[in-house]
């Protein structure tokens, strides 16, 4: 669909997808698209941001099966007080990415109503998902999260990371910020603390 195949399989092929040749074929086909560069700081933004119990980055690239068209870069938990958490739709985009002209607002209004109007299901999914990776031992390493209890709470917030392509960048931000002036922007030019930001900005 567009820049995006999905593959649906049932679980006894599960193992055999995931062989040498295929991966390969995956990787070769990954190369050929664009923004590459915006995976990767999407990586950086994940891997960076490990081992918080302040926000925690719980999915990315999601597709929500009832909308095959939406597709959120990431998703993290915004830890309110305590155990309560609520959800942060988080869209990376390059300073250069055409969607930051106006499409990137739609997308992320888009994504915040989506979550909102199935709440629940979201937060079974999440916290559901949370509790495996922690079964699994995907935490073993993060202190702060790895014997953490979570409960999502309702309330749904958004941001669109932009960074890179600054020349670019900042005007498309200030005509987005005209545009939409209750969109939470955060501009990455140099080394921020990045959940401390979307915390301050969310």
């Amino acid at each position: 669909m567009g820049d995006y195949i999905s593959i649906k399989i049932t679980n006894e092929l599960l193992h055999p997808l995931f062989q040498d040749k295929y991966l390969a074929e995956f990787t070769s086909r990954i190369k050929e698209r664009q923004y590459q560069e915006e995976i990767a700081f999407e990586h950086m933004l994940i891997t960076d941001n490990t081992d918080r119990q302040d926000l925690i980055i719980i999915d990315r690239q999601i597709m929500d099966s009832m909308d095959r068209t939406m597709r959120m870069d990431l998703l993290a938990l915004r830890q309110i007080m305590g155990n309560d958490y609520q959800f942060c739709v988080v869209e990376v985009k390059l300073g250069n990415n055409p969607e930051l002209q106006g499409d990137v607002i739609k997308q992320l209004k888009g994504y915040v109503d989506r979550i909102s109007v199935n709440f629940d299901d979201y937060k079974y999914c999440y916290e559901l998902n949370f509790k495996q990776k922690q079964g699994l031992g995907l935490y073993e390493s993060q202190d702060k999260i790895k014997s953490l209890k979570i409960n999502i709470i309702n309330g749904v917030s958004g941001i669109i990371v932009v960074s890179g392509y600054s020349g670019i960048a900042k005007k498309r931000i200030e005509e987005l910020r005209q545009k939409s002036p209750d969109i939470n922007i955060l501009p990455l030019w140099n080394k921020i603390d990045f959940s401390k930001e979307i915390l301050k900005n969310t």
